[in-house]
């Protein structure tokens, strides 16, 4: 039961975020997979009037591959990939044992694959957010006494940052823009919304300023693509979400408003433009600031990327072993695809995924690349961690109609 409310915690918690290319070593490549991704094979239009390329024969699928991932334990919840250069890096928190068991370790890798222990964070820190970004990666998350947010030149070596204006927060959303990084998130003293900003992922300071405070107190979800940060920000109730950007820090602009009201869970850029995800519906953009008309989208949203070939959504419903009244649905690990952003299929779910669930995206070159966790029956020492991959075609056309999305349905009926 433990076990489960903090994974759907840190599933909630945290948003997957790129970062703009750096000038040093590593050189940074994004950690949203999408802006890995070549130049579009076919020319950026919206949803509406985007007619597919006569090459373009087949609706876009995912058939995963299971790879044979090493070197990480067993985890209570993947928190976080990133990928800055030719290094991978992966943040997980733990598996609770007592009162002084650490809450959170990253490992390395070369090849995505093969990992290595970089970091077990001390016990009272518990990490919430991961970007590639600063002078390599950047962590965050909170900390009694000692600091919240944490950096990287490598993934090998971490080091605390230690800087009074980080007191007391708790940093749960981080995007790199052209101009730094961002972390959004409360004051654990007091609980009020936060933003901290820096131009170097090291040094960092508490804004205060009334565009950003304005996106902190209602910010939804917020992610980036090629150095350039949207949010989604609550305006009040019933109000649709409004949507604010930047390519600076603190300094946000608001572009627009959705036309409907809406809880977005998940936001990703590309290529080809944006995709933003609620419970049950999708909404596109091609420049991030005229967005389409909410359509009925994935039943899952724990990660979405922009390909040249669509968007795919990964994550899972249900409820893990031990957790005795939540979602009633029998589990599975769901992903969907769209190569317009209209219409949406739900892959197949296969017998691996009646136990397996994909949580993590990155693509890497032409390969959609999975990390998630298989399920057991017992999960007081954590889930394994697991790794699939798929081959994405480079253009795909549009399904005739949209699959229905399944319904939680609560322990109450």
């Amino acid at each position: 039961m433990r076990q489960l409310t903090s994974l759907l915690l840190a599933t909630l918690l945290v948003a997957g975020c790129a970062a703009p290319a750096a000038t040093s070593a590593p050189s940074l490549s994004p950690s949203a997979p999408a802006a890995t991704a070549a130049p579009p094979t076919v020319p950026p239009a919206s949803a509406s009037t985007a007619s597919p390329s006569p090459e373009a024969a087949t609706t876009l699928t995912v058939d995963w591959n299971a790879a044979d991932l090493t070197g990480i334990d067993a985890v209570e919840a993947i928190t976080g990939v990133a990928k800055a250069g030719d290094t991978y890096v992966l943040l997980a928190s733990l598996p609770y044992t007592d009162e002084g068991s650490p809450n959170s370790s990253v490992w390395w890798s070369g090849d995505g694959t093969d990992w290595t222990l970089g970091t077990v964070f001390p016990a009272a820190t518990r990490m919430l957010a991961l970007t590639a970004g600063g002078p390599g990666f950047v962590a965050s998350g909170f900390n009694d006494g000692g600091s919240p947010l944490w950096t990287s030149a490598d993934g090998r070596t971490w080091e605390a940052v230690n800087d009074s204006s980080l007191d007391n927060a708790v940093i749960n959303q981080l995007v790199a823009t052209d101009s730094g990084v961002v972390g959004f998130g409360w004051r654990s003293d007091s609980e009020a919304p936060g933003i901290w900003t820096s131009a170097d992922g090291v040094e960092w300071l508490a804004a205060t300023n009334e565009t950003g405070m304005t996106v902190a107190k209602g910010l939804q979800v917020v992610g980036a693509y090629d150095g350039r940060a949207i949010a989604f920000v609550d305006e009040g109730e019933k109000e649709p979400p409004a949507i604010w950007e930047t390519t600076g820090r603190a300094e946000w602009t608001r572009t627009g408003a959705l036309t409907e009201v809406a809880a977005i869970s998940r936001v990703a850029g590309g290529a080809r433009g944006w995709v933003a995800l609620d419970d049950d519906k999708a909404w596109t953009s091609t420049d991030g600031t005229t967005w389409s008309k909410g359509v009925p989208g994935p039943d899952v949203s724990s990660d979405v990327v922009v390909d040249d070939a669509g968007y795919v959504a990964v994550g899972f419903i249900g409820s893990l072993p031990g957790d005795t009244c939540g979602d009633q649905r029998p589990f599975a690990g769901h992903t969907w695809t769209s190569a317009d952003g209209e219409t949406w299929q739900m892959m197949p779910v296969t017998d691996e995924f009646e136990a397996a669930m994909v949580t993590k995206l990155l693509v890497v070159d032409r390969t959609l690349v999975g990390y998630g966790q298989l399920i057991r029956e017992d999960t007081s020492n954590g889930l394994p961690v697991a790794q699939w991959t798929d081959t994405l075609p480079d253009l795909s056309s549009p399904a005739d109609a949209s699959d229905e999305a399944s319904v939680p349905k609560t322990c109450g009926g």
